[in-house]
């Protein structure tokens, strides 16, 4: 994969002298109106995807077509949640940029018996809840060339990105700790059964990652109307990435102090961890407004 990397920017960079001077010829639909974008132009776009699952439930009611497994991403988020940007400096170049961004909160609730009751009474339930949280953001730029005849162009170029991504959950029990109730009825929220823990978590940090890179793309744009087109793209390249230590804290009643404990792991399996890593791969599908 590294050899199949280095091919990859090797003909990308060739083919980046023969760009210039290539012209790309205007076309106008029966209204005079440009299909083409010109120099001076920008473009807006975002991820075709969601649209593309869309079309398909339509046709066969189902919920989430294979449209993502006949066009994978590869590291995205792969939620619709990126935004593209151009500055076409003339007919066969362009600045662009990218941005992806993608977060979630969810609340899983889980009902438990009350514990302390006189009489137990299973009807007689409080609330033990995990709030999971999850964020991703990728920000890119580079330069695209481009070359063609008619509605269909051929793009390629090169970009540089820096990523990041945390995950974290935190949790609270209906039944407390206490002198009294030192194993209190809690929810294993992993395996969905009710246990008796003598120690359970309150809140869990996955290590969190940032990276850096670069990477080369290529792939094709078509006008299906004036100034609007649709497109599809490989990438494939090269990225550093930075994995901080993971950290879980877990409470347990200390008979000592008769104070319920907080007890933080740092280590929870993962250390800081560095990491070059050649052919990051991946595809997109587009959807582009000029003006």
């Amino acid at each position: 994969m590294k050899k199949l990397t280095i091919l990859f920017f090797t003909a990308l960079f060739c083919g980046i002298g023969t760009t210039y001077g290539q012209d790309v010829e205007q076309m106008t639909n029966k209204n005079g109106v440009n299909i083409l974008p010109e120099a001076g132009q920008f473009a807006i776009g975002f991820d075709a995807l969601p649209f593309l699952r869309f079309a398909g439930n339509m046709f066969n009611g189902n919920t989430n077509n294979g449209v993502a497994a006949a066009f994978p991403n590869f590291g995205g988020s792969g939620n619709g949640g990126t935004l593209y940007g151009k500055y076409f400096l003339s007919e066969t170049m362009a600045i662009r940029g990218r941005v992806g961004l993608f977060q979630s909160t969810v609340q899983t609730v889980n009902r438990v018996m009350l514990d302390g009751q006189a009489v137990p009474q299973n009807n007689i339930e409080v609330e033990d809840e995990m709030i999971t949280n999850n964020f991703n953001f990728e920000l890119g730029g580079g330069i695209e060339f481009r070359r063609g005849k008619g509605r269909l162009m051929g793009v390629y170029g090169g970009e540089m990105f820096v990523s990041m991504n945390t995950f974290n959950r935190s949790y609270t029990y209906g039944n407390a700790l206490t002198a009294d109730n030192q194993r209190p009825t809690t929810s294993n929220f992993g395996t969905g059964n009710i246990v008796n823990p003598g120690r359970r978590v309150i809140s869990s940090i996955s290590p969190n990652s940032f990276g850096v890179g670069a990477r080369g793309f290529a792939g094709v744009e078509y006008f299906f109307a004036p100034q609007i087109s649709i497109g599809a793209e490989f990438n494939l390249g090269i990225a550093y990435t930075g994995t901080n230590r993971s950290a879980v804290v877990t409470e347990e009643w200390d008979d000592t102090n008769a104070a319920v404990l907080e007890i933080t792991d740092l280590n929870a399996g993962t250390l800081t961890n560095f990491g070059v890593a050649t052919g990051v791969w991946g595809g997109a599908i587009n959807l582009m407004f000029h003006f």
